[in-house]
């Protein structure tokens, strides 16, 4: 996720169109590939900040964001809350026995 691939990439490595692979994606996923692709980024991103004690920018960096104010604003979007405040809730809300682990 760190090295992103462009749609215009993905299109020639299945050799269509980048209007084609637009098609293709909203007849079959109701989304663009551009913004598919950046809802995995951000699923990955929620996964990471609960998971591992990696730092919010590290967590930003593995993801493929080169801002960590675009990251955190892209986040906020799409989950509500920031980064650090979703991890905070995430950890909080997690069984008592992984929490001790």
């Amino acid at each position: 996720m760190e090295e992103p691939l462009s749609p215009d990439a993905l299109a020639e490595s299945i050799g269509v169109t980048r209007r084609q692979l637009e098609r293709l994606f909203c007849a079959s996923l109701k989304d663009t590939p551009t913004h598919f692709y950046l809802g995995l980024r951000l699923t990955r991103a929620r996964e990471l900040l609960q998971q591992t004690d990696m730092s919010i920018l590290a967590v930003c960096v593995a993801c493929g964001f080169e801002s960590p104010s675009h990251f955190s604003r892209t986040y906020r979007v799409r989950f509500n809350t920031s980064p650090r405040q979703d991890r905070s809730a995430l950890r909080g809300a997690a069984p008592a026995g992984l929490a001790a682990a």
